[in-house]
C-alpha cells in the first residue's frame, strides 16, 4: 500500500486535549489535515485553545467536540455532532482511553466499569458508526490506539489490559473483513508513554517495567505511529524492545509464566533513597 497523503483530509481524533491524542493531532496538522477534535467536557477550554493554536500554526480548520464518551449515549452524540458539520470523515483516530492502577479486587467497580465504557463500548460504537459512511463511500481509515497490554495479561491494571485485548482482536478481525472495500483498520501499540494517564490517581511513580521498555514522550510515540500509519502498516509496536518481547518472546513463553512475569514487572519500584 502506498503512502497515505493527509493534506485537506478530514481527521477525527478522540482524547485530543492531551497525551498521545494531542501529539497525533499535531502530526496531522503539520501536513495540512483539517481536524475534528474530541475531549471530556471538563477539558473543553484546553481543547479549544489547542485547536486555535493548530489553526494559527498550520492554516487548517478545526472543530471541537467536548463529549463524555463514558455516557451510554456519548459515542452516538459525538458521531452525530461530527457528522453535522457536513464533511466526509477520511480518518478516524480512536484514541480516548481510561486507565486505573491497582488490584482488580481493590479498585472500585465504578472505575472499572468506566474503563470498559470508554475503552471497549465507546471504541466499538465509534468504530462502527464511522465505518458505515466510509464503507458506503469506498474510502477511509480507522486508526485505533491500542497498547502492548493487548498481548498478555496486565496485572495491576487487569481491566485496562483486557479492554486493549478487545480493541486489538476487533481491529484485526474487522481489518480482514474490510478487504476490497477501500477502508482499513490499523492499531498503534505503545508501551508506557509519559501522559496524564500514568500520572493519575494511584499510579506509581515508577514500575519495574520502565527499566525494560523505558517511557517515551507522547510526541515520540505519535511520530513513530504516524509514520507507520502513513505507510499503511496494520500494526505498530513502538520500540525494538517491545517488538522483540511482544512479537517473539511471548510466542515462546508459557502463558502461566507470562502472567507471573507481568505481576512482577508491573509492580511499583521502590523509590531510591537519598
Amino acid at each position: 500500500m502506498g503512502r497515505f497523503e493527509v493534506r485537506d483530509r478530514c481527521v477525527v481524533i478522540t482524547g485530543a486535549s492531551s497525551g498521545i491524542g494531542k501529539a497525533i493531532s499535531a502530526c496531522f496538522a503539520r501536513e495540512g489535515a483539517h481536524l475534528y477534535l474530541g475531549s471530556r467536557p471538563e477539558e473543553a477550554a484546553d481543547l479549544k485553545a489547542w485547536a486555535q493554536e493548530l489553526e494559527r500554526a498550520h492554516a487548517i480548520r478545526t472543530w471541537t467536540f467536548p463529549v463524555d464518551l463514558a455516557l451510554p449515549d456519548g459515542p452516538e452524540r459525538f458521531h452525530a455532532a461530527v457528522r453535522g458539520i457536513g464533511r466526509p470523515v477520511d480518518v478516524f483516530v480512536n484514541n480516548a482511553g481510561v486507565l486505573w492502577y491497582g488490584s482488580f479486587a481493590a479498585l472500585s467497580l465504578e472505575k472499572q466499569v468506566e474503563t470498559v465504557q470508554v475503552n471497549v463500548l465507546a471504541h466499538m460504537k465509534l468504530m462502527h458508526l464511522f465505518l458505515a459512511d466510509m464503507v458506503a463511500r469506498g474510502e477511509g481509515r480507522i486508526w485505533n490506539v491500542s497498547s502492548v497490554s493487548a498481548f498478555q495479561p496486565s496485572c495491576h491494571h487487569a481491566v485496562y489490559g483486557a479492554t486493549k485485548a478487545f480493541v486489538q482482536s476487533l481491529s484485526e478481525a474487522v481489518h480482514e473483513e474490510l478487504r476490497g472495500t477501500g477502508v482499513t483498520v490499523s492499531t498503534l501499540n505503545p508501551s508506557y508513554t509519559d501522559t496524564p494517564m500514568i500520572h493519575g490517581e494511584g499510579f506509581p511513580r515508577r514500575l519495574w517495567w520502565f527499566d525494560v521498555s523505558g517511557v517515551r514522550t507522547a510526541e515520540e510515540t505519535a511520530r513513530i505511529g504516524y509514520r507507520a500509519f502513513k505507510r499503511g502498516k496494520a500494526l505498530c509496536i513502538t520500540g525494538w524492545q517491545n517488538r522483540l518481547i511482544h512479537t517473539l518472546l511471548l510466542r515462546l513463553t508459557p502463558r502461566k509464566l507470562m502472567a507471573a512475569i507481568s505481576y512482577w514487572v508491573l509492580q511499583a519500584k521502590p523509590a531510591l533513597k537519598d
